[in-house]
């Protein structure tokens, strides 16, 4: 190869290589925050879905100064149906989020991912650092992606010093009146009202207290085989004006009665908060929904994950073949290294391969079956 077409193809692979490492950028928010205490939200948000869609994301959150502020909640858009966010408030914060209804296509553009709430707690100046674990397209494909950073910003960090130098020394030169009228009137009233008009005052019927915020909810069925469709009704006393739930498979809702499919087999803790005001409420239920199977015992880690076409049901390919639940779905997977089948009907079985650490959440966004050839 002579010298000339060695640089040429040098020029070419350096433009291949800028083309693959540019990408999507996740950006999100500065903050200002008056004082220690405040509340305020950051919106991390996507400019771009590549041309394949995009299908979700797992983000790790912390700030580069510590102490100076903390995420307090997260919430999703309605797209990211599937989420889940690690304990709250916490200034270390993993938050995972799967579009179930692919909205998020081919040019989709300034994505919000979530919004977080972010609290002050000493003043000062941190940079919200964002780690990107996954990020993947509607075929499975991660996708490069550059982040800008937001600072939050608590309190004042600087404090005019600047005072008015000059005090006014002057005052009025005009002159002011000595003299003083010299009669004074003597007379004054001889008779006074002996009796004083009575002004009538209200009478306030104290109002009856107001009921007391109250968390309850029923679910509809608690147990069965995945996929289990449950219905939350809300039975809250307090007229709450708000609602939380988490149905303890890492996804939650703020309507006030849901109906949730739990894809996996397990036993799931359920949790209402219903909130008025300055006031809230909340009911937990230890491992109100169980379902059925065969439940993995020992260490484990939670698994989301979806398929395309859904409905696809995933079993452990390790020599057991047990069945975990069907797509899309968060699947409890005992801790250790695994292969996953994805089957459905007229389609063509696909094995993936994961490890999976104890308490870990892992996203699988999309695992795509190619269709059976005739």
């Amino acid at each position: 190869m002579s010298k000339k077409s060695a640089v040429l193809t040098g020029l070419i692979l350096l433009f291949c290589m800028t083309l693959s490492v540019s990408g999507a950028v996740i950006s999100g928010s500065n903050l200002n925050l008056d004082q220690v205490g405040s509340n305020g939200t950051v919106d991390l948000v996507l400019d771009s879905a590549p041309s394949t869609g995009f299908a979700g994301y797992e983000l790790e959150i912390s700030f580069s100064s510590a102490g100076i502020a903390q995420i307090t909640t997260v919430s999703f858009p309605d797209a990211f149906s599937m989420n889940t966010a690690s304990d709250l408030p916490s200034e270390n914060v993993s938050i995972v989020a799967v579009d179930l209804q692919d909205q998020y296509g081919s040019g989709a553009s300034e994505i919000t991912l979530a919004t977080l709430g972010v609290t002050g707690l000493a003043e000062g100046t941190t940079t919200m650092k964002i780690s990107v674990s996954e990020l993947t397209d509607d075929s499975g494909n991660s996708i490069s992606a550059t982040v800008t950073e937001p600072t939050v910003v608590v309190g004042t960090s600087t404090v005019p010093t600047t005072e008015p130098t000059a005090v006014p020394t002057t005052v009025p030169t005009t002159a002011v009146p000595t003299e003083v009228p010299t009669t004074i009137p003597t007379t004054e009233p001889t008779t006074v009202p002996t009796t004083a008009p009575v002004t009538p005052v209200p009478t306030e019927t104290p109002s009856p207290e107001a009921e007391s915020l109250n968390a309850a909810f029923s679910a509809t069925p608690q147990t069965g085989t995945p996929p289990l469709s449950v219905s939350f009704t809300d039975l809250s006393t307090g007229d709450p004006r708000k609602w939380r739930w988490d149905f303890g498979d890492g996804t939650m809702a703020d309507a006030r009665n849901v109906t949730h499919v739990y894809g996996g087999i397990g036993r799931y803790t359920v949790t209402l908060e219903v909130l008025k005001g300055n006031s809230s409420s909340v009911s937990r239920v230890p491992e109100m929904i169980r379902v059925v199977g065969d439940y993995p015992t020992g260490p484990s880690g939670l698994i989301m994950v979806n398929s395309s076409p859904t409905g696809a049901e995933v079993s452990l390919n390790d020599g057991s073949d047990r069945y975990m639940g069907t797509t899309p779905g968060n699947l409890i997977v005992p801790a250790g290294s695994h292969d996953l089948r994805f089957t459905k009907k007229g389609y063509q079985p696909k094995t993936i391969h994961i490890t999976v650490r104890p308490n870990e959440v892992k996203l699988i966004p999309k695992v795509t079956l190619p269709a059976r050839t005739p």
